[in-house]
């Protein structure tokens, strides 16, 4: 059964937020699938593994949700971004650089279109003032 909301188009801040949350999930799976094909049965490993696995997991669950305009995935994914650019500080300076500025740009080209007005007013379900 659709939902009782009227249709209305998907704003394309909605969708540039829905596919970088999509790419930042998938990235944290492909972490946790390197972890577990480099584990040496450390409780370490195994725990980095499941850690990645459900943050992308949850990421893909937020990013469905920013997509259909759901009003609770808005929290999580500024959260998620806030998290990223913290992970994305860890890896400055010297050969890891470059992962700075990726895991930065991502975040804050997410940030701003989750908090453009066309995302809020779709995220919140606020008409738009006349």
């Amino acid at each position: 059964m659709r939902s009782a909301r009227p249709s209305r188009q998907r704003p394309p801040t909605i969708v540039v937020a829905a596919a970088l949350l999509v790419l930042e999930g998938l990235g944290g799976l492909g972490y946790a699938a390197i972890e577990v094909g480099r584990l040496e049965l450390s409780s370490v490993g195994i725990g980095v593994a499941i850690l990645m696995a459900g943050f992308g997991l949850v990421l893909l669950v937020v990013a469905r949700g920013v997509f259909l305009g759901r009003r609770w995935s808005r929290g999580p994914a500024v959260v998620a971004q806030l998290i990223q650019l913290g992970v994305a500080w860890s890896f400055r300076g010297g050969s890891t650089t470059w992962i700075t500025v990726v895991l930065a740009l991502l975040a804050v080209v997410a940030l701003g279109a989750i908090f453009r007005r066309t995302s809020t007013e779709a995220l919140t379900d606020r008409p738009r003032p006349s």
